[in-house]
């Protein structure tokens, strides 16, 4: 598990769904499976299947196409790398930027690849949309494997989707009576609760097909939709960045630049390795070998605009939750260059602070 060292964290206690476009379709492999239909609804699925308004919905909202010669394929069984594909384009989409812009903006090249998809693979497509849900903790894959080609069932499917809407575990414990030999029983809880699944029993282990799969991501694309964020959708994109929105300076700047800008801090506190210097909401750090500069740590307040840990998630992917450090809980990501930490609130759910830490 990640540690936190407690020099860090005594920076902050010192101080203080867009779907704009149609994703392709899931039939790799076909050349016509990125068409969008033009009927008013596909040949191959009936008016009396209980996934027929959200096939037609998916369809709709740019989630999942059909294939050119006017047929969905419903039954069509899934494999994890069909999946692993449709979440990528989910996570792009939702950044606003092309595949390109993506992959070179959040730095995609750096992510590790699964032992079984290496960049030499032959699907391409496969290798920059397993890396994209690695970085997001979409996919961690099996001792560092994918195993694409394999199907995806219907409580690994559970477990994918919780971790890419950033569902709440809600209150009460419901029934649900044929997870008890299941990894994912929580995971197929939290669908439930959150009224993405309605399938009671829930066959944990069997096959997902591609008309489940709509009824999923429109269930969910509705559920994350209502979900109102305490900030914009930019402040998160720009973090991924390692970039804190509204920050006079930003980490590997200088202090002497920083002074140049706002004038003397309001006040400035020792911590161990170095000092802080406190602007508003906004907190600056250096070291104390060259206490000039330059900017190592920036950190934000959030005030009484706190974000939950599932806004947060919903916008950036999964962390990890190191130890706590003298009882403080924190949220954090890694990026190569520099990491990202939340100070979580006593409730375990509210992020009180965040903090940009260089590693150059």
């Amino acid at each position: 598990m990640k540690r936190i060292s407690k020099s860090l964290v005594t920076v902050t206690a010192a101080s203080l769904l867009t779907f704009g476009t149609a994703a392709p379709a899931l039939g790799e492999g076909s050349p016509e499976a990125s068409l969008q239909v033009a009927a008013a609804h596909y040949k191959d699925v009936s008016k009396s299947s209980s996934h027929y308004g959200n096939i037609l919905r998916a369809k709709e909202l740019g989630l999942m196409t059909g294939y050119g010669d006017g047929t969905f394929k419903p039954n069509q069984q899934l494999n994890r790398g069909n999946v692993v594909k449709a979440l990528g384009k989910y996570a792009v989409k939702q950044s606003g930027l092309s595949l390109d812009q993506y992959m070179k903006t959040y730095n995609i090249a750096r992510v590790e690849n699964f032992s079984d998809v290496p960049n030499n693979a032959p699907d391409q497509e496969l290798v920059k949309y397993s890396k994209i849900v690695k970085d997001l903790g979409i996919f961690t894959g099996s001792d560092n494997k994918l195993l694409a080609g394999r199907a995806i069932t219907r409580d690994q499917m559970a477990e994918v989707l919780v971790r890419t809407f950033a569902f709440q575990d809600l209150k009460g414990k419901p029934v649900i009576k044929d997870t008890g030999k299941s990894a994912y029983a929580k995971s197929i809880e939290i669908l439930y609760e959150n009224g993405i699944t309605v399938a009671n029993p829930y066959r944990p282990h069997a096959t997902t097909s591609r008309a489940q799969l709509a009824t999923f991501l429109v269930r969910s694309y509705d559920k994350a939709s209502a979900e109102k964020s305490v900030m914009p959708a930019d402040f998160y994109l720009k973090l991924r960045q390692g970039i804190v929105q509204g920050a006079a300076v930003q980490i590997d700047s200088t202090f002497s630049k920083l002074k140049a800008k706002m004038g003397e801090p309001e006040r400035s506190d020792d911590f161990e390795g170095g000092l802080v210097h406190r602007y508003g909401q906004y907190v600056y750090g250096v070291p104390y070998d060259d206490p000039a500069e330059p900017i190592t740590t920036v950190s934000y307040n959030f005030g009484t605009h706190a974000p939950t840990k599932e806004e947060v998630i919903r916008h950036m992917g999964v962390g990890e939750e190191p130890e706590p450090v003298d009882g403080q809980h924190y949220y954090w990501y890694g990026y190569g260059e520099y990491e990202i930490f939340f100070e979580m609130e006593e409730d375990g759910n509210r992020m009180s602070y965040l903090t940009v830490k260089s590693n150059r």
